[in-house]
């Protein structure tokens, strides 16, 4: 039985409601493409210019997950808090289709279906930007995620040409490590989209890059190289580290997806699978870009 607090059923979403108005924004990631229907031409504009440079008026590829925007007439899906707290974001998983739900956004979307619908309720508690970002991270989450590929809480950079994963829980340095970096390109300093390519994962420029701003957004694929889990420390250095527990550390940075995988084992093997190759390893790191000749020591 659903609870007050959980996502609305799909008959739920069933009945049609009125779009905010005409206009749309796609979000090209590689391979991977949503397009947002039904913006008024306000919204529209103020996700353009967030997503750019990744961001057109629609979608090209005739696999993209097309989500329709209603407006629906109530304050709030889940009442604000009246202090600051971490963003509530519920999300419950009935097969291919993913049910979502955050104060001023309730959704549906379907991994393999290409499509799905969000209500916007009339709040305004988040920045409107906020409010439709989590829906989308979530949506981009799981598209990856159904394609063998993940959008992991890491940091990520490239160099020479490939890239380079540094995941680990809030304060683990991953903006510390970026901030210090002088040697690489930065893609993101928070949430990292990583896409199987034609030899093996890549990293995916997005616009999740946290608050890196010390460079413009690196758009393109990238060979992934490497994978890891950070550790402030005295000096730089990579240690190997048991798979089994380094792929439960990476899993550990799975948001949005993780929490689903008891119900979606398939997702949780195509992960394991996706990233066989790559080697994951701890990175022992100090504030400053050393880093990179530690990595270079270790061969990856």
């Amino acid at each position: 039985m659903r609870g007050p607090q959980d996502p609305p059923t799909l008959e739920q979403f069933a009945a049609q409601r009125p779009a905010a108005g005409p206009c749309s924004v796609a979000l090209c990631l590689g391979p991977l493409e949503l397009e947002l229907g039904g913006l008024d031409e306000a919204r529209a504009a103020l996700l353009f210019e967030r997503y750019s440079p990744y961001a057109s008026a629609a979608a090209r590829s005739t696999h993209a997950l097309r989500l329709r925007l209603g407006l629906e007439p109530v304050d709030y899906f889940l009442d604000p808090p009246t202090e600051v707290e971490h963003v509530q974001v519920r999300i419950a998983c009935d097969g291919a289709r993913v049910r979502y739900l955050s104060y001023q956004i309730a959704g549906w979307f379907d991994v393999r279906g290409g499509r799905g619908d969000l209500l916007l309720a009339r709040g305004d508690w988040e920045p409107p930007w906020r409010s439709f970002e989590n829906y989308i991270r979530t949506a981009v989450a799981w598209q990856a995620a159904g394609r063998g590929g993940a959008l992991v809480h890491a940091a990520s950079a490239v160099r020479a040409g490939r890239g380079y994963l540094f995941y680990g829980e809030s304060g683990a340095g991953k903006s510390t490590l970026c901030a210090c970096n002088r040697r690489g390109q930065v893609l993101s300093d928070d949430l990292s989209l990583v896409l199987p390519g034609a030899a093996g994962l890549e990293i995916v420029g997005s616009p999740f890059r946290g608050t890196y701003e010390g460079a413009p957004a690196v758009q393109g694929r990238f060979p992934l190289a490497a994978g890891f889990r950070l550790i402030q420390a005295p000096r730089a250095e990579v240690r190997a580290v048991d798979r089994v527990r380094a792929l439960a550390e990476l899993v550990g940075n799975l948001p949005f997806v993780a929490e689903s995988f008891h119900e979606r084992p398939d997702l949780f093997g195509a992960t394991l699978d996706g990233f066989a190759g790559v080697p994951l390893a701890h990175l022992r790191f100090t504030k400053d870009d050393g880093f990179w000749d530690a990595i270079q020591a270790a061969g990856l």
